[in-house]
């Protein structure tokens, strides 16, 4: 009885043995261009994070364009194309908390700012590059950013330098427009402000003559972020590159740093005449200034100009009478001082692959392949005769076009191809931008943008190849303490502002900030010998 007994379960194991299906083979191929592909025997998932920002249409993760990415991408290779919303206004805190634990990890980490770059690489958040696969899976990547921008994803490590990010191509093009009422200037009889102390006159005015109404908002302010605290206009007298490379950083502000402290006494006086909301603090990311402006209660705003924008639509709707054009940057500076702006590195995005990730070649097989030139003319422009037209040799997006395979936000697909090309290629002349970026008959937005940006002394922020420990110890904490800081040194009475200013910095100080700067200046010696 025994013996038969382990028979049949000898049978028994065989059978179920052979029930088990076969899975099948990873297949390695090569494209056109020499680029290195597997197709998985079987199917992976690959997480790709895509900024969530105010004003999208429909879900950034779910969409028309998202599936056309897992169609001619994901089903070709047996992926599973994952999409990851990161929060745009707190993508920092968002990106540390999905990177607590492997299953809310996704596959790709990614930033346009050196130091938080660094950051990640301090925390561990990101793997080391391997080099020899980037020539095998990569080559339409590294043709298309070229060799300068890649060697700037190179980091010290260990004491060694490291391709740690895939660093994206940046065109010198810029889309930023602050947007002034101008029949509210001819109302008041104001011209255009051309100093800080002209432009607080002309905000006084609006306020005075209640041009938005009883809730006037001469001037929208939303609360302060990192990113956005730069007080670039404040910079005369602050320019030595090493005290920039202390002081100015977009992910831990410099609180204690003079040209900071004078943004903020700005913001405090406008807060206390009513220049700006009451309610600003409660407006985090935007869209409570987004709606006053549109709303006709607000004369100045600004945002990213886009053809199919519905910012100047909305308000052209709202307030048919409306005349708009660009704030002269000269009204943010004081009489007698140069204008300064922040100049962007020379590189777009940053992405890295995640100390999670398990096929690091199949996120280097998703870069390349959104770097296919037919892969980025369609997710930049769409189908022609839809999307755009061509007027003029330039491609022109119709903003008015809403089918079922619309561009999810206003500047289209770009978050999509962001890790390769941080704007739309041929589109940084005057007259592509125009095109581009402008809704029709605004044309000559871009024009004044132009001309504003020809007044400025642009100021580089310095590039830390080594990460700052200090930075990735405090960061989060002084982040926390930055917009609670903001909200109270703003909304204080004038009289107030030097003392509650000075005690709030410098507990911040004494919170991780002073090791900061000492170890930023101990590396920018180092590196600079």
């Amino acid at each position: 009885m025994k013996r038969k007994i382990s028979l049949l379960l000898c049978v028994a194991m065989l059978l179920s043995l052979c029930s088990v299906p076969a899975f099948a083979e990873d297949v390695v191929s090569y494209t056109e261009s020499g680029a290195k592909v597997i197709t998985y025997g079987q199917q992976i998932e690959l997480k790709v994070p895509i900024y969530q920002r105010s004003g999208i249409k429909d879900p950034i993760e779910d969409n028309y364009w998202t599936h056309w990415v897992q169609e001619n991408f994901g089903d070709k290779y047996n992926i599973k194309v994952t999409y990851i919303p990161i929060s745009r206004t707190d993508e920092v805190n968002d990106f540390t908390l999905k990177m607590g634990s492997k299953e809310t990890a996704p596959d790709m980490i990614f930033h346009y700012d050196n130091p938080q770059l660094l950051a990640y690489i301090d925390q561990e958040f990101v793997q080391p590059i391997d080099e020899e696969m980037v020539k095998e899976y990569m080559p339409d990547y590294l043709t298309y950013v070229g060799d300068d921008a890649y060697q700037a994803g190179k980091y010290m490590v260990d004491g060694k330098k490291t391709q740690m990010y895939f660093p994206a191509a940046r065109d010198d093009a810029d889309n930023w427009a602050t947007i002034i009422r101008t029949d509210w200037l001819e109302k008041v009889g104001k011209e255009m402000p051309v100093t800080l102390e002209d432009y607080l006159d002309v905000l006084r005015a609006f306020r005075d003559a209640n041009l938005g109404g009883d809730y006037t908002i001469p001037a929208t302010q939303n609360l302060p972020s990192t990113t956005g605290m730069r007080a670039d206009a404040r910079r005369t007298g602050h320019t030595d590159p090493r005290e920039i490379a202390i002081y100015s950083d977009l992910q831990v502000v410099s609180l204690d740093w003079e040209p900071i402290k004078k943004a903020y006494e700005t913001l405090n006086t406008m807060y206390n005449e009513g220049l700006i909301s009451k309610e600003f603090a409660l407006d985090a990311d935007g869209s409570q200034a987004k709606s006053d402006f549109v709303n006709g209660k607000a004369g100045v705003y600004g945002f990213y100009l886009s053809s199919n924008s519905d910012v100047i639509s909305t308000l052209m709707e709202n307030c048919p009478d409306a005349k708009i054009d660009i704030l002269d940057p000269r009204s943010g500076v004081p009489a007698g001082e140069n204008l300064y702006d922040y100049k962007a590195d020379p590189i777009g995005i940053s992405t890295g692959i995640s100390a999670y990730c398990d096929h690091p070649e199949a996120v280097m097989m998703y870069i390349n392949w959104m770097a296919q030139p037919e892969v980025l003319e369609y997710l930049e422009y769409g189908e022609e005769g839809k999307h755009y037209n061509v007027v003029d040799g330039i491609k022109v997006l119709n903003s008015d076009y809403d089918g079922p395979d619309r561009f999810v936000s206003t500047n289209a697909n770009i978050d999509l191809f962001v890790m390769v090309s941080q704007t739309r290629r041929d589109a940084t002349s005057l007259e592509a931008m125009s095109a581009t970026y402008c809704p029709i008959g605004y044309e000559y937005l871009m024009q004044e943008i132009f001309e504003g940006n020809a007044l400025k002394t642009y100021i580089h922020n310095y590039r830390f190849t080594t990460p700052i420990k200090s930075q990735s110890e405090y960061g989060e904490d002084l982040r926390a303490r930055f917009q609670s800081i903001s909200a109270q040194v703003i909304t204080c009475p004038t009289d107030q502002f030097d003392s509650l200013y000075d005690s709030l910095v410098a507990d911040y100080v004494k919170a991780g900030l002073e090791e900061i700067h000492q170890e930023k200046a101990e590396v920018y010696d180092l590196e600079n010998p």
